[in-house]
Formats: C-alpha cells, structure tokens, sequence
C-alpha cells in the first residue's frame, strides 16, 4: 500500500459521516411528507374553502332568486334624480304587489365610501320619492329592493358629466353592461 491510498481508508463507510448525511436526506424528506399527510388528514385544514365557496354560492342563488321574484312579479322601474330628489315610477302586473316603502342603493363602482342608501316612501300612482346627495361623474348601480327584501332590481349608468336631471332604468336582470344615463337639460323637463 501506498501512503495516498492508506490517507483516503478511513475505516468501514458506517463509519464515515458522508454516507450518513447523504442518506439522511430523504430519510428526513419522507418522515415529514408521512407528518404533514397525518395532519391533512387529521385536522380536515382544507374544510374552511369549502364553506366559504358554500356560503358564496348560496348567496348567488339568493340573488338570483330575488331577481326572479322581480321578474315574476312583472316589476319595473324608472327613476328620476335631480339635484337631491330621487323618484322612482314603479309599475307592477298586479297593483296589489306595489309596496308602501321601497330601498334604493346608489351603489359607486369603485369606491365604497360614495355608496348611499335612500329610503323611498310611496306616493300618487306609484312614484315613490326620496332624497340623496348629488352624485359626481363616474359609473353608478342603482339597486332597487322592497321593504323585507324579497325582490331586487338593478340598473346601470355612466353618468359622463354633472347634469341636472338623469333618467336611470332599473329592470330585473339588467343586460349586463352599463347603460349610458340619459341627462335631461332644464329646457327639455
């Protein structure tokens, strides 16, 4: 032997640390896969998305019911909104299903501290009036509910420029896009 190979014998690989270390390795990688697939399965951690995705999905589906109701009920509206006044024609199949009080929310599309909610009380032939704070140029919703809240109606508008008085559709089930809000000028009211 030469005195290079007898340098690089050490003894047996047991007892080398290298081997152990290179072992070890996937030694420690399947002892945690097996702890992290216990727990998994032990504490259920993935129920909370499926209840969340749960209560969405009714909510969805109560939203789509009200608006059915709406719709079955043969309901549909026109508001009026000048300066701080809002009316609203609502016309129904049946006059029996008009109610005494109705909620509009004027709903902004980007910025929730613009949001308002007026409180329409009903007058002569089914014009229900309130009052709000006048609105700035941008996209609206406009979501109209009875008073327990067992139908809804929506409208859209782009309102491009202050106007003094904006006609505004609420039906339903909107088309989906955002309607142009037809402005009126004092001369044509």
């Amino acid at each position: 032997m030469t005195p290079d190979s007898k340098m690089l014998d050490n003894g047996p690989w047991y007892k080398q640390g290298w081997p152990w270390f290179l072992f070890g390795l996937p030694a420690v990688a399947v002892v945690v896969s097996f702890s992290l697939f216990f727990i998994a399965k032990h504490f259920n951690v993935d129920s909370p998305v499926t209840d969340e995705y749960s209560k969405e999905n009714m909510a969805v589906t109560m939203l789509i019911d009200k608006q059915k109701h709406a719709k079955d009920l043969g309901l549909s509206a026109h508001a009026t909104l000048r300066e701080k006044s809002v009316s609203v024609k609502l016309s129904a199949t049946q006059e029996k299903d008009l109610p005494t009080t109705l909620h509009l929310a004027i709903i902004h599309s980007t910025q929730e501290r613009f949001d308002q909610h007026v409180l329409l009380q009903k007058g002569d032939g089914g014009v229900y009036s309130g009052s709000f704070e006048p609105l700035h140029p941008s996209n609206w919703r406009f979501q109209l509910e009875d008073e327990s809240r067992t139908w809804r109606m929506v409208g859209n508008a782009n309102i491009p420029k202050e106007t003094e008085v904006l006609e505004v559709s609420i039906e339903p089930f909107p088309s989906g896009s955002i309607n142009q809000a037809k402005s009126i000028r004092p001369s044509d009211s």
